[in-house]
């Protein structure tokens, strides 16, 4: 199919009349006529986020959900990241990209506490398709926002990590709340790239299982972990390392 045509209805972005506070609750400002920029996305992370993420925020597409959005998805030529919002897929080849592409996605609701978590760490890192909602732990609060999951937790420093500005669960803390929260069918194959790209070790990831007590979800998860893998690759803790970094960047 081509995407021009039958195409979905595109929701417009403030338009030049509209007072300067909503474009800029939008992400967007005017610049030069009709030209729309955004500015401020990813803001609340950090000023080296907002700075990557302007080619991306300038890329976000907005379009009704319908079938015809659906097909766009299911052929390949949009990634959905929160219900209406879209991103052609070259835009996301990095993990910078994919942990930036989340931040611009969420817009104005973006907090600084906000980590990206769970599936949506490992899509940053593994990449591919992005999860059907997009997963965040706080320390502050929990929130209500469409497409999103939002757990409250504490995290220790080691926990986290940090691309392109954005803060992202480390590859053993994505493996642990991928074990206690995801269902198989998303915890497996990405507990599998996790480690089998050397980002994550299996037995650093038993290790913090079995030192964590009065956690929910924990004993499942320490057989979950034993069940899902190979034995022989559980006892030997890790494939052979491939040489590639636990964060792309710093």
């Amino acid at each position: 199919m081509d995407p021009l045509l039958d195409a979905p209805h595109r929701t417009p972005p403030p338009h030049s009349t509209d007072p300067p506070s909503l474009a800029a609750e939008a992400g967007q400002a005017l610049h030069g006529g009709d030209r729309n920029v955004p500015i401020g996305l990813c803001a609340a992370w950090s000023s080296h986020a907002a700075e990557l993420a302007v080619p991306l925020g300038a890329a976000l597409e907005r379009w009704e959900e319908t079938p015809a959005t659906d097909r766009l998805v299911a052929e390949g030529y949009l990634h959905r990241l929160l219900p209406g919002v879209f991103l052609p897929p070259d835009m996301l080849r990095s993990a910078v990209d994919r942990a930036l592409a989340l931040g611009c996605a969420l817009g104005a609701h973006l907090q600084a506490q906000h980590v990206i978590a769970g599936p949506s760490a490992a899509w940053v890192v593994i990449g591919g398709a992005p999860p059907e909602q997009v997963e965040l732990l706080s320390s502050a609060h929990r929130g209500d926002l469409a497409g999103v999951v939002l757990r409250h937790s504490r995290l220790l420093p080691q926990d986290i990590e940090t691309v392109g500005g954005a803060p992202v669960t480390s590859p053993v803390r994505t493996a642990l709340d991928l074990l206690r929260f995801a269902p198989s069918w998303i915890a497996e194959p990405a507990l599998r790239h996790l480690v089998e790209s050397g980002h994550a070790r299996l037995a650093e990831i038993r290790h913090r299982l079995h030192a964590m007590h009065r956690y929910p979800g924990v004993l499942g998860a320490r057989e979950r972990l034993e069940q899902m893998l190979d034995p022989q690759l559980v006892d030997s803790g890790a494939p052979a390392p491939t040489g590639l970094p636990s964060a792309v960047t710093r």
